[in-house]
C-alpha cells in the first residue's frame, strides 16, 4: 500500500469516526496528517447568494464541482490540457469545508505545487479574479510559517466540517518554502521604521 493509499484511508476513516466526543482527537489527527506536507498557499472559498439556492446555501455536489472546476484551471494554465497525465498529477490540495452562520458553504483549502513554490508559478491576483468573477468572495495568500498551517483545516473539523483531499495527496511532496526575509524586504522594514 502506498502512503498516498494510506493517507486516503486515514482521511476516510477519520471523516467517518466524527462524534462530538471525538472532535479534539480526529483534529489532531488531520494536523498530524497535513503537517507532513509543506503546503504553500491558502485559500478561502466562498459562494455568493446569487450562486446559491433558495434557502442561501449551495447545494454541496453543485460547490464540490465549482472547487475542482477552480483547481482544473489552475492545473491547465500550469501543466496543459493534460495535467491529469502528468506524473505529479497537477496540485496537491485538502479542504475543510464549512457552513457560515448565514447557512452558506464555504471552502478552506492548502494547496502546493509538485516542483516549485506556486506563489512564483500563479499569479494570485488573476485567479482571486477569476473565482471572484465565477463564484463569490475569496482569500488567496501564502502563509507566513508552517506552524500557521497546522491548524488551519484541522479546526474546522472541530466545527462539524469535513476535510477532504485531491487524489494526488501525499503522491509528492513539494519544495520547502523560504521564509526568511528578502533583502528587499528588510530594507521596506527598516525603512519603515526609521520615519
Amino acid at each position: 500500500m502506498s502512503l498516498a493509499e494510506r493517507d486516503e484511508q486515514l482521511c476516510q476513516l477519520l471523516n467517518t469516526q466524527f462524534n462530538q466526543s471525538g472532535v479534539r482527537l480526529q483534529s489532531a489527527a488531520y494536523a498530524d496528517l497535513l503537517r507532513r506536507i509543506p503546503w504553500q498557499q491558502f485559500w478561502t472559498l466562498t459562494f455568493r447568494p446569487t450562486n446559491s439556492g433558495c434557502n442561501g446555501s449551495m447545494h454541496p455536489e453543485a460547490a464540490d464541482k465549482a472547487y475542482r472546476y477552480f483547481v482544473s484551471c489552475i492545473n491547465r494554465s500550469l501543466y496543459g490540457r493534460v495535467w491529469s497525465k502528468r506524473p505529479h498529477r497537477g496540485i496537491q490540495w485538502a479542504r475543510g469545508q464549512e457552513w457560515h452562520r448565514d447557512g452558506r458553504l464555504h471552502f478552506h483549502a492548502v494547496v502546493a505545487a509538485p516542483d516549485e513554490d506556486i506563489n512564483r508559478l500563479i499569479n494570485r491576483y488573476e485567479w482571486h479574479e477569476f473565482w471572484y468573477r465565477e463564484f463569490g468572495r475569496n482569500r488567496i495568500e501564502a502563509p507566513r510559517s508552517q506552524m500557521e498551517i497546522t491548524g488551519y483545516l484541522s479546526k474546522y473539523v472541530a466545527k462539524g466540517g469535513e476535510v477532504d483531499v485531491s487524489r494526488n495527496f501525499g503522491a509528492w511532496v513539494p519544495p520547502m518554502l523560504d521564509y526568511t526575509p528578502r533583502p528587499e524586504q528588510c530594507a521596506l522594514i527598516a525603512g519603515d521604521r526609521s520615519t
